[in-house]
């Protein structure tokens, strides 16, 4: 009863901060921010983990951007409570890792939208934010990838690596 109530508290003020925080208004030149990316942080669905997308999406992110950047994961499957307030949220010293490690590309690979992670998203500094799935937040998002013909997770991402190739010119 209590944990039900403090989700419910939770999917309130997770809707109602995103809701509160406005696009920025500025003009990205992806290419030019692609080709600076050192550090990536994917943003995994509860259904997926990082040996899911290992062998194929993280190679493939690494032939795109070189082999020298670093790549991170949050799994929100894995979050801890200890890292969290008692209503659920992140804490702040949690935060101030992933903001210290000068992130400059955020991949929120859920298909459907999640507040959750979208509030994670949308407290990181990184100059490119991309999703997948469309929803309410799509504005803490600067760079959207819709595919109608992907239906499968696996196509969704292939059309994120093409785009990510030709947005470097390595088509």
């Amino acid at each position: 009863m209590i944990q039900r109530l403090k989700n419910r508290l939770l999917q309130k003020y997770l809707n109602w901060r995103l809701g509160r925080i406005s696009s920025p208004n500025q003009i990205h030149d992806f290419s030019r921010e692609l080709s600076r990316v050192k550090h990536i942080l994917l943003i995994l669905p509860p259904d997926l983990t990082i040996e899911d997308v290992m062998t194929s999406f993280v190679k493939k992110l690494y032939n795109v951007f070189g082999d020298e950047i670093r790549i991170s994961t949050f799994e929100k499957r894995t979050f801890r409570q200890e890292d969290s307030t008692w209503l659920g949220l992140p804490k702040k010293e949690y935060l101030q890792i992933f903001q210290s490690e000068g992130i400059d590309l955020v991949i929120d690979l859920n298909q459907e939208e999640d507040a959750f992670c979208t509030y994670i998203c949308a407290l990181l500094n990184a100059p490119v934010k991309v999703n997948l799935a469309a929803g309410r937040f799509d504005h803490i998002y600067n760079l959207h990838i819709r595919s109608p013909h992907a239906k499968q997770f696996d196509e969704m991402l292939e059309t994120l690596i093409r785009y990510f190739k030709t947005l470097l010119g390595k088509t």
